[in-house]
């Protein structure tokens, strides 16, 4: 557990500044936790990604060449199973596979794809061998060989290292030998996983040199549907939570996947799904998820830098491009996107001047950077001619130094470098025009192939209907994808800035800006001037997370909110909300809507015209019985009149994110879930209002534990928590409510840039 918030002077007088990531109030109940001081205590606050292990190793009892026994059942759950837990591996056996689908399609899909196979030699089992000569063929490393009291190895596998282990005369386990062994195991297994990557374990890889290992991804099977079950359902998932641009779903089903394979590829579509919501800090922190994963993926090296850039964080961005440039120098993308950097530099030293010459001649002004910029755009489309956006984009850059120096340039000492780009363009612009045509007609084109082709018309177009009709052809294979959308308007808008072909130029605008007012359902301009009041909205919408105890009665075990203490209550939480100026431009959230505290803050809410989306841990019913009814019939009432109010969403985890895994606990979740849906408009503008005492040790109390939970997951994140004290609230006074609350910010959190806050979620009673 985290340590507990204590309360200071300084920390009550601390202004809520920006701050990170807060979480959500967890539905405060009175049912008993069982055994909370110590499975709830030992979980970890988020699920942990564990390395897979397949155990390749015979079944049942079975007879060794000298006819002594071995039990290998009992080998495996006594000593096998536990050493792989005990070393932080997922251990898997084939007979473990119990849903429906192939068994043997699944076992070799564990067999090629695990990230360590341990295999028992002890007898000459043929198709213990048999997988085992598989794994050699196929991954240079991972794999670890055990062994008990054989005496010998076959020819072909004898100088391979394997780790003994004792067993008794029954053939199980020897209990003398076994912490022992145990450890032996578990220590080989850790060093083998946490050799580097370029260890070879394989005595096939050892002896041909010149073998290369297969990508995992050519190495899958769809016939193997347990393997993939996991990663189908989530994607299944994750596709309707990005279409209703639920961040929280996204974020909670993608942290729980526990294969790091499956992780792989889930981070993957889940930094994609985040990126084009435009939420690059969560994007961001998934693709470094996923490079702790493998951080030899250079698609997450990429994204790294490109979400980098997009936060504004430039040299870092640099930094890791160049680096991967250097491990890949043939890494088109990677060469391009630099280019992109560059480009961006550019803009970014020009397009504030407001009057437009002076804009223009600052642009030409900072053409070092768009020379490096060009630079890096065309090597990455000499290093794949297949790949036309880097070409286009160093041809619509090129395009606009030749302008710019034409109209600045000293003509008795041109630049060399401008005048190579000058005497390239013509070449540039008629290869590129042929090989997209070339392309376009073999219909193969994606979105950026054909979004090239419609940039090239606006620089060399003569009528405005050859750029409609490219651009209006280019939205054909968009998908309806914004962030496409958005980089293409945002190129034009660009060219717009500097005056250059403007009619052309805005052709191509008004056909995207058409599309995004049919995507977005919007009246007007997706470029508008936002008026005073949508700035506003724009920096001060907040999102407040609650979480708080229920109303005491006979079945609680804890005494934290007697019915006394009710106006207290709610005379601090609109303490808390009148000090942040809260109103219908913000969000609130909570784990449910407990007889208690969590009710009292929805009332609040609604009073002041804030938008609800309340968080539940299972059906309503079995809610209404385990949390509300207990209050008394008065708190079910009010649960009913809040649930029905227009601004007050229910979500209920089974329907939208499924049921928890084995071993996790499912209030828990509710609370992960609640607090990364949270996070709607950036960490930065997340408070978590606390009903909470301060305690911080453990208890058997279900509703002091997911208060206190919560507490911690916010603790974590690093995002600021407004205390009140139940304990300090003793005077039904609005004028001295903030006496009992503390704001608690955490120390030496980074911020990142807010991203737009989201629009408001449609009501529960628009979506049904």
């Amino acid at each position: 557990m985290q340590p507990a918030i204590t309360e200071t002077k300084a920390e009550s007088q601390t202004q809520a500044a920006p701050r990170e990531e807060t979480k959500k109030p967890p539905e405060v109940k009175t049912i008993p936790l069982p055994a909370a001081g110590t499975d709830a205590a030992s979980r970890p606050l988020r699920p942990e990604i564990r390395p897979h292990a397949f155990v390749i190793m015979p079944f049942g009892k079975k007879k060794g060449s000298d006819d002594s026994i071995y039990d290998f059942n009992a080998i495996y759950s006594l000593l096998i199973k536990p050493t792989l837990e005990m070393a932080g591996f997922e251990p898997f056996r084939a007979d473990e596979e119990t849903a429906s689908g192939d068994i043997l399609t699944d076992m070799f899909q564990e067999l090629l794809l695990a990230d360590l196979c341990l295999v028992d030699m002890s007898i000459d089992n043929a198709n213990v061998f048999y997988e085992l000569g598989i794994r050699h063929a196929f991954r240079k490393r991972g794999i670890v060989h055990i062994q008990a009291g054989r005496a010998y190895m076959p020819f072909d596998v004898f100088n391979v290292r394997t780790i003994p282990y004792h067993i008794t005369p029954e053939g199980v386990p020897d209990p003398e030998f076994l912490e022992r062994d145990k450890a032996a195991i578990a220590r080989v297994t850790r060093d083998t996983w946490a050799s580097d990557s370029d260890a070879i374990h394989s005595p096939v890889f050892n002896i041909l040199t010149g073998l290369s290992e297969p990508d995992r991804k050519s190495l899958r099977t769809p016939l193997a549907t347990g393997f993939w079950r996991e990663y189908n359902e989530w994607k299944e998932r994750v596709t309707v939570a990005q279409r209703q641009k639920r961040i929280g779903d996204i974020l909670l089903l993608t942290e729980e996947i526990r294969n790091p394979l499956i992780k792989e590829e889930a981070v993957a579509e889940a930094g994609k799904a985040l990126k084009n919501m435009g939420r690059y800090e969560l994007a961001l922190v998934q693709y470094r998820k996923g490079l702790e994963v493998n951080p030899r993926n250079l698609n997450f090296r990429r994204e790294e830098a490109f979400n980098l850039n997009r936060l504004g964080r430039v040299d870092e961005a640099i930094v890791k491009i160049e680096s991967l440039i250097a491990d890949a120098p043939n890494d088109s993308e990677a060469i391009s996107y630099l280019g992109r950097v560059y480009k961006e530099m550019w803009v970014e030293s020009w397009k504030w001047v407001k009057d437009d010459e002076k804009r223009l001649k600052t642009a030409f002004d900072s053409y070092h950077w768009l020379l490096k910029s060009i630079d890096s755009y065309l090597k990455g489309y000499r290093v794949d001619l297949n790949q036309f956006y880097p070409g286009v984009n160093a041809l619509t850059l090129s395009f606009m130094l030749v302008e710019l120096a034409n109209k600045f340039e000293d003509k008795k000492s041109p630049d060399p470098e401008v005048a190579w780009v000058r005497n390239k363009l013509d070449e540039m612009r008629g290869s590129l025009e042929f090989a997209l045509e070339s392309f376009i007609e073999s219909e193969k084109a994606d979105y950026w192939t054909l979004a090239s082709m419609a940039e090239l018309r606006v620089l060399t177009a003569t009528s405005t209907q050859e750029v409609v009709r490219a651009y209006r052809k280019a939205l054909t294979a968009s998908r309806r994808n914004t962030f496409y959308l958005q980089s293409s308007l945002a190129q034009l808008e660009m060219i717009k800035s500097l005056g250059m072909r403007s009619e052309y130029v805005e052709a191509g605008i008004r056909v995207i800006e058409e599309e995004l007012r049919r995507m977005n359902k919007e009246e007007e301009s997706t470029r508008h001037v936002r008026t005073k009041t949508e700035e506003h909205e724009h920096r001060e919408g907040y999102v407040f997370l609650f979480t708080g105890y229920m109303i005491n009665h006979p079945g609680k075990t804890g005494d934290h909110f007697p019915p006394e203490k009710e106006l207290d209550v709610r005379n601090a939480i609109h303490a808390v909300l009148e000090k942040h100026e809260a109103g219908p431009n913000d969000l609130a959230i909570t784990t449910g809507m407990d007889a208690g505290s969590e009710i009292l803050f929805v009332e609040c809410c609604v009073e002041r015209g804030i938008h609800v989306q309340a968080y539940f841990p299972f059906a309503e019913a079995p809610y209404i019985r385990d949390f509300v009814s207990p209050g008394g019939e008065g708190w079910v009432e009010r649960y009913y009149k809040m649930r029905n109010h227009p601004l007050v969403d229910e979500f209920y985890q089974p329907d939208q994110v499924g049921l928890p895994k084995e071993g996790d606990d499912v209030h828990e979740r509710n609370n992960r879930w609640a607090l990364y849906s949270s996070l709607v408009h950036g960490i930065d503008k997340v408070r978590l209002i606390a009903l909470w005492d301060g305690r911080s040790e453990a208890t058997n109390d279900l509703d002091e534990h997911l208060v206190k939970h919560m507490i911690d997951l916010m603790r974590e994140t690093g995002g600021i928590i407004e205390q009140i004290n139940p304990m300090k609230l003793s005077v039904a006074t609005a004028d001295n409510a903030l006496d009992a609350v503390s704001a608690h910010i955490p120390a030496n959190v980074e911020f990142m840039p807010a991203p737009r806050p989201l629009r408001k979620t449609a009501s529960r009673k628009r979506n049904k």
